[in-house]
């Protein structure tokens, strides 16, 4: 049993375990959806009486997103992940991928989070480009996008969706379903179970990052996370090392089975 000194306040307590406390008390009162179900629903999701739609947008770590996805499913909870190509996490560098694939594993599912702002800076065509990274994320993952949100959607003031892809911020989503948001760790009409009552369709964003096992807080949390990034590259630098250095010993056998190979087959 965890040790951890709560905050007194719900709303301050970004624990690994009141995540899990959340989870518990929206199962009580609510159905969980995904966007994956809300896509096979479409407007028939105001049908449900009780619901909280699930969403989880990761903008900087991928193992922090597999935590909350092994919370969720623990709860027999599935939810959307939304992944980010323009994050300085890489969802197809090894590592990433196949915790991305876990996620899969456990029943989960995948999003396209898109930067609006950053397709403005560039000058393409933001609809081609989300396409584009919806089918590789797609085919690399052998799985279906059902919806895709905006990254930072009060900088670039841009929404929008391709084909039957669900838009997160279109109306339906958020005025028709009550939006709730934990974004940079400050609930706006406080934490989501004192909601529950309140609110019979709940939107429900989450982000992968703030919550944690010791409850840090969020600036600590982005520190902490560019410190795991980099000690990652330096373990890989090291392995790196260590193959390269391998594969120099053993050249001069290796350049000969590489000629026989591909050059007197």
């Amino acid at each position: 049993m965890s040790t951890l000194q709560r905050p007194s306040n719900p709303a301050d307590d970004f624990s690994i375990e009141h995540y899990r406390e959340i989870l518990r008390a929206i199962k009580k009162s609510h159905k969980t959806l995904s966007f994956k179900d809300a896509h096979e629903l479409g407007q028939d999701i105001l049908t449900i009486e009780r619901f909280v739609l699930m969403r989880h947008d990761v903008e900087f770590s991928v193992s922090a997103a597999l935590r909350l996805a092994e919370a969720d499913h623990a709860e027999n909870i599935k939810s959307t992940f939304f992944l980010l190509y323009t994050s300085d996490y890489n969802p197809f560098e090894e590592e990433e991928a196949i915790k991305i694939q876990a996620i899969l594993n456990m029943g989960h599912d995948i999003g396209l989070h898109y930067d609006a702002g950053l397709f403005e800076k560039l000058g393409v065509d933001p609809a081609e480009v989300a396409k584009r990274q919806i089918a590789l994320f797609e085919s690399f993952f052998k799985t279906k996008i059902y919806a895709m949100s905006s990254h930072m959607p009060m900088r670039s003031g841009k929404t929008f969706s391709v084909g039957d892809i669900i838009d997160t911020y279109e109306p339906l989503y958020l005025k028709d379903i009550k939006y709730l948001s934990d974004s940079t760790q400050a609930w706006r009409e406080g934490v989501v179970t004192e909601n529950l009552d309140k609110y019979a369709q709940i939107h429900l964003l989450t982000h992968e990052y703030i919550w944690h096992p010791d409850n840090l807080d969020w600036d600590t949390l982005l520190l902490m996370d560019v410190q795991e990034k980099f000690q990652r590259m330096w373990d890989r630098a090291l392995k790196n090392i260590s193959t390269y250095r391998e594969g120099l010993r053993l050249r001069k056998k290796k350049d000969l089975e590489f000629e026989k190979r591909f050059f007197n087959p």
